[in-house]
C-alpha cells in the first residue's frame, strides 16, 4: 500500500512545545486527529502515535525579531504495529509581534513621569519626568524578549507528506 505524497495528517500534540524552552533535534509525540485512510484500507486509526522533531526554534530578541518554531513529522504507527518513517513539509509558527504594547510601555511610563515631575516642580518638571519615565520605558522595553511561540497539548497541528511512503502489511 502507498501512502501517496501531498497526503494531509492532522494531528494532536502529546505536550506542550515552547521556543525558549525546546532545541532544534528534540522530538515530540502527537496522535492522529483522523484515521489515515488510502482507497478504504486504514492505513492508521484516530489517536495513532506520531513522533515530530523541531526544526528550528528560536527565542524572540530583545529589541527586535519574533520568536519562531518550526516542526516536521518523522514517523507513524500503522494499524500493525509498525513504525513508518514519513517526511513532511515544516508547520511554522513564529510569536506575537510586541511593538504595539511596547510603544505603551514607553508612553505609559513617560505619562507616569510627566504626572509625578508636575507635582514635583510644575510645568518643567513634568517636562524632566515626561523624559525621565519615557527612558525608564525604553529601558524596561530592551531588557525584555518579544512573546514566545508556545504549542500547548492537544493543538491542532496539519502536515503534508512530501513523498510517498510505500507500507507492507506485517503478517501475524
Amino acid at each position: 500500500m502507498t501512502i501517496p505524497g501531498g497526503t494531509t495528517l492532522t494531528v494532536r500534540l502529546g505536550q506542550t512545545l515552547h521556543s525558549d524552552r525546546n532545541k532544534p533535534g528534540e522530538t515530540f509525540t502527537a496522535t492522529l486527529d483522523q484515521p489515515l485512510v488510502v482507497d478504504g484500507f486504514v492505513i492508521a486509526e484516530r489517536g495513532a502515535r506520531v513522533q515530530g522533531r523541531i526544526v528550528e526554534s528560536k527565542q524572540a530578541g530583545r529589541v527586535s525579531g519574533v520568536s519562531h518554531m518550526a516542526l516536521e513529522l518523522i514517523s507513524l504507527r500503522t494499524s500493525d504495529g509498525q513504525n513508518v518513517n514519513i517526511k513532511t513539509q515544516t508547520f511554522e509558527k513564529e510569536g506575537e509581534k510586541s511593538v504595539g504594547k511596547d510603544v505603551a510601555k514607553v508612553g505609559a511610563a513617560a505619562g507616569i513621569g510627566a504626572a509625578i515631575g508636575a507635582i514635583a516642580g510644575g510645568g518643567r518638571g513634568a517636562a524632566i519626568g515626561a523624559g525621565v519615565g519615557g527612558a525608564a520605558g525604553t529601558g524596561g522595553v530592551m531588557a525584555t524578549r518579544g512573546a514566545p511561540v508556545e504549542l500547548k497539548v492537544e493543538t491542532r497541528l496539519t502536515f503534508k507528506l512530501t513523498s510517498p511512503v510505500t507500507i507492507t502489511e506485517k503478517l501475524n
